[in-house]
């Protein structure tokens, strides 16, 4: 029996409890729904969310399927990667807990503990997506309802800024975030704007890639309502991949990116026709953010391009939390080449809003190597008739790759809820159909 017929046997057996797949739309739910499902006082108010309670039952299918995870794993370039810096992660926990003791907080060991967990759940969950999608027949029923969740989040958001629902968060989020309006997201502005731009780039990857035959309506109103949501996130690191994302399109398929444009801009005008409240959000919402923060007009005409000043006004002081951050680190070069552990800040007391300066810290340069040979990994897989998908995934990690200098969105701290999870399902979603194309040739 040959390597692919073994990994076909066993998924196919994997899949026949029914609390294997429920435990897999669970955690894919989970990605929308990040308010509290269990509430308990351990120590002071604590929240256990649907991702930490399905994540139990997701360690369970790969404890009672080890061998088959692992086979699968090693035979995935992208899965191998990241597994091996979860692993590398996963030793630097002892750096964290000797911290922790040192510092007398040892639930700083305990917090972080949680966090690894989450990343396991993650990056789990995200495997056993892409077995479940070994068969071409269900691709469609999980693109769907990923869709549909991400419509029903946006239309949850719309409502909320219409009045007809409230916060969702209790008043310690209110008071830490404004009462920012996130739908059931996390009610950092990162969350919504992440997720929906995962979202859309899903959408956009299944609209030019038609072979997939996923439901046109759908996509479409995910195209749109995912797109006016990111305008009303606020979030200015999601309006930069979003730019990055677009640019990239817009070069490698350009006369498809053209036919896309259309569908957007026709959204557009039956949303000023209909007289919509989310365009004067959207736009309110923009010029709050970004336009009236901009100290010199000419750096968004373009007349006075200095990128330094433009991420001063923007960068809502990252370029300082950035610097002090470098040099905290040239201070300490013992930290630099193993860092001093997973989510270990007991030194400086902040993060960078860098992810590249955070995990030298945290994981060193070792830590920095495995996570960026994980990412960039993506942008070399081949796709064969999937260009679209390609060119969707890649411009994707372009997007990631640059915001992560602004952001830690693709990490487990604790303001960013699922992101991360988020985005390992979606670059599963425009992976898969390779395998798809790849078997249609052979027959």
């Amino acid at each position: 029996m040959t390597k692919t017929e073994y990994i076909e046997k066993k998924i196919e057996y994997l899949f026949k409890p029914l609390y294997v797949k429920v435990a897999l739309v669970l955690m894919v739910v989970s990605y929308f729904y990040n308010l509290p499902a269990l509430t308990y006082s351990a120590i002071g108010q604590n929240e256990l969310r649907l991702y930490d309670l399905a994540g139990l039952v997701i360690l369970f299918i790969v404890y009672n399927n080890l061998k088959l995870f692992t086979v699968y794993i090693k035979s995935k370039s992208y899965f191998k990667y990241l597994h091996t810096f979860i692993l590398w992660a996963g030793f630097t926990l002892v750096f964290n807990l000797v911290f922790s003791l040192y510092k007398a907080r040892p639930l700083w060991f305990v917090q972080t503990c949680l966090y690894y967990y989450h990343l396991l759940v993650f990056f789990y969950t995200a495997v056993l997506m892409a077995m479940y999608l070994r068969k071409r027949s269900r691709y469609k029923y999980a693109a769907s309802l990923i869709l549909l969740l991400g419509i029903a989040e946006a239309l949850l958001v719309f409502s909320q800024h219409a009045g007809l629902v409230p916060f969702l968060w209790n008043e310690v989020y209110n008071m830490s975030y404004g009462g920012f309006l996130s739908g059931a997201l996390g009610p950092n502005k990162i969350n919504l704007g992440m997720n929906m731009l995962f979202s859309f780039v899903f959408a956009t990857g299944l609209m030019l890639q038609p072979q997939l035959k996923v439901n046109k309506v759908l996509i479409i109103v995910t195209l749109l309502t995912s797109l006016a949501t990111i305008g009303v996130s606020g979030s200015r690191t999601t309006y930069l991949g979003l730019i990055v994302f677009i640019c990239y399109l817009f070069v490698s398929r350009t006369k498809k990116f053209f036919g896309l444009s259309v569908i957007i801009s026709i959204g557009v005008i039956v949303a000023f026709f209909l007289n919509l409240e989310v365009i004067e959000t959207i736009t309110t919402t923009v010029e709050n953010r970004v336009v009236n923060k901009v100290s010199d007009p000419r750096l968004l005409t373009g007349e006075s391009l200095d990128v330094v000043d433009l991420y001063e006004d923007l960068g809502s002081g990252r370029k300082e939390l950035s610097t002090r951050y470098f040099f905290y680190l040239l201070e300490n070069p013992l930290i630099i080449p193993l860092g001093i552990g997973l989510n270990n800040r007991l030194l400086i007391q902040f993060s960078a809003h860098n992810i590249y300066l955070s995990l030298i810290n945290e994981v060193g340069l070792v830590g920095l190597f495995l996570y960026f040979k994980w990412l960039s990994n993506y942008l070399f897989l081949k796709f064969g008739r999937a260009t679209s998908l390609k060119s969707a995934l890649t411009g994707l990690v372009l997007a990631m790759m640059v915001t992560l200098f602004f952001g830690e969105h693709l990490y487990i701290y604790r303001s960013l809820f699922t992101i991360l999870g988020y985005f390992l399902l979606i670059v599963v979603m425009l992976i898969a159909p390779r395998y798809y194309f790849l078997n249609a040739r052979k027959k």
